[in-house]
C-alpha cells in the first residue's frame, strides 16, 4: 500500500442540485482519500467534457448520481498511490467506468482503470474509451465492410464522426459525411473524408453523384428525422 499523495492543492467540480452546469458547479477544495485494499488513487491529467456529464448535472441523464456529486465520464491520470498490486505509483491509466474525474484527483476501484502508454497525448488518451470505441464498434458490429466500400453518416463533424473518417481511411472503406456547417469540410477531408456535403437535399443530391449509383453498405444516423430519411436513400 503506498501512501497518499503530496501536500498539492487538490480541488473538484462538485455540484449540490442537478441544473444548468454554469449555475450549480462550484469549485471546491478536498482531501482525496487514501486508496483501501483494491483501489488506485489517480491524480488527473485531462478530462474532457462529454455531453453525458452535462446531461448528469442537469438531471436529464438516466443515471442520476446521489447529491452532492462530481461528473467526470472520461480522463486520463497517472497513478499516485495504489491498494492494488496490478498499479503502481507512475502508471498512466485511462478510466473505463464514470470516475468523478472532473477533479484533480480521484480514488477509484483498480477495475476501472487500464493502463495506457505514456507516449499518448492525455488530451487524446483523455476521451479515447467513448468515441474512439464507439466508432470502431460502428465499423465492426453490423457488417463485414470490405476494401472500397462506402458508408455514409450524418453529423460527420461530430466526435464519432470524425473518428469514423479516421479509422475508416486506415481500413480502406471510403465515407460521405453530412454536416451542418460546410465550413468543416476541409478540416475533414484532411482527416481523411473522401467526401463532406451539407446535410440537406442538394447535399443527397452531390452524394448520390459521388456514388455514382452505388449504394453504401452501412449509413451511421445521429440525428434522426429528414437526416436519417437522406441516409436511407443512399
Amino acid at each position: 500500500m503506498q501512501a497518499a499523495p503530496s501536500n498539492s492543492l487538490c480541488q473538484h467540480l462538485v455540484f449540490q442540485q442537478t441544473g444548468n452546469p454554469a449555475d450549480v458547479l462550484a469549485l471546491a477544495e478536498f482531501s482525496p482519500r487514501p486508496p483501501a485494499v483494491g483501489e488506485v488513487l489517480v491524480r488527473l491529467l485531462a478530462a474532457p467534457i462529454n455531453p453525458a456529464d452535462l446531461n448528469t448535472i442537469e438531471g436529464t441523464y438516466g443515471v442520476k448520481p446521489a447529491l452532492p456529486a462530481v461528473p467526470g465520464v472520461e480522463g486520463c491520470g497517472v497513478v499516485e498511490a495504489s491498494g492494488a498490486a496490478d498499479f503502481q505509483p507512475g502508471d498512466r491509466v485511462i478510466f473505463l467506468r464514470r470516475a468523478s474525474t472532473w477533479a484533480t484527483h480521484t480514488t477509484v476501484p483498480a477495475d476501472a482503470l487500464f493502463k495506457v502508454s505514456a507516449c499518448i497525448d492525455p488530451l487524446q488518451a483523455a476521451m479515447l474509451k467513448v468515441n474512439p470505441a464507439t466508432a470502431w464498434r460502428l465499423l465492426h458490429g453490423f457488417d463485414a465492410l470490405g476494401q472500397g466500400d462506402w458508408i455514409v453518416q450524418n453529423l460527420g463533424n461530430s466526435a464519432v464522426g470524425r473518428c469514423v473518417i479516421q479509422l475508416a481511411r486506415d481500413l480502406g472503406i471510403r465515407t460521405v459525411s453530412f454536416v451542418r456547417r460546410t465550413e468543416v469540410a476541409d478540416d475533414l477531408r484532411q482527416l481523411g473524408a473522401d467526401h463532406v456535403f451539407s446535410d440537406d437535399d442538394e447535399g443527397l443530391a452531390a452524394a448520390k453523384a459521388a456514388l455514382g449509383g452505388a449504394k453504401a453498405a452501412l449509413a451511421f444516423n445521429a440525428v434522426g428525422g429528414d437526416s436519417a430519411l437522406r441516409l436511407m436513400k443512399l
